[in-house]
């Protein structure tokens, strides 16, 4: 009998993947199922997903300061933006809160934030990201899964690519970028499947519902389609 091929390092890496996500969606399953859903409960969920995010791997060129990544689209799952939201209003202070207000309003009034051109073509910052002070993330501590993921091996790159409003190709480590990714797939998969209106949604879009809506939370929590015009395609 012949020998199997072995097995190559990309195959090892999707065998890898999905057994992390298997991993992970079994344990929030049985997590919500313990302890209900709500958006403690949801908070709790992020935390321990964000202490099993792995570090940056040795070789990435991303440093404090570089923020080109930062004026790019970012979707998340919906579980994510309510506790980000839940977070920031619990633990800043009212003018501190104001002013991240006025900075979302601002940037959702420019244009379509749903879309990839918009970000390419204006090269609108993130709300997030203080352009006055060193261009660090005012949230980096409770930042998306999406912008964890978020790595570059070379900064020119990234840097070609915001300088011409277009789309590139950024060199990365894929394996270190999915398993991060996977998070917020996890979260919006677990939640459809308990009958929840769960997809991926605009960040800075689903924001401004909740910052319109002061109600947007509990009536998603009791599954209603409140973020459907944040939907991502």
């Amino acid at each position: 009998m012949e020998n199997d091929p072995p097995e190559s390092s990309e195959d090892r890496s999707k065998h890898l993947l999905a057994a992390y996500m298997a991993q992970g969606l079994d344990k929030l399953t049985a997590f919500l199922d313990g302890n209900g859903i709500s958006l403690p409960v949801l908070g709790v969920a992020m935390e321990q997903f964000t202490k099993s995010v792995f570090d940056l791997p040795e070789g990435t060129a991303c440093k404090q300061g570089c923020a080109y990544c930062c004026h790019l689209k970012v979707g998340v799952s919906i579980p994510e933006v309510l506790v980000i939201y839940n977070e920031l209003a619990a633990q800043t202070t009212p003018e501190g809160f104001e002013f991240l207000k006025e900075r979302v309003l601002e940037v959702a009034a420019k244009g379509n934030t749903l879309t990839e051109d918009f970000w390419l073509s204006t090269r609108t910052p993130c709300p997030f990201l203080d352009i006055d002070k060193n261009q660090l993330c005012m949230i980096y501590t409770l930042r998306p899964f999406s912008c964890r993921a978020y790595h570059s091996t070379e900064i020119a790159a990234c840097q070609k690519g915001f300088e011409q409003g277009r789309e590139t190709l950024i060199p990365c480590f894929p394996l270190y970028r999915a398993t991060t990714d996977m998070y917020a797939s996890i979260f919006t998969k677990v939640l459809a499947e308990k009958g929840f209106f769960s997809y991926q949604v605009g960040f800075v879009k689903a924001f401004e519902i909740l910052l319109k809506n002061k109600n947007a939370s509990g009536q998603w929590l009791n599954r209603e389609d409140v973020f459907a015009a944040a939907k991502l395609g």
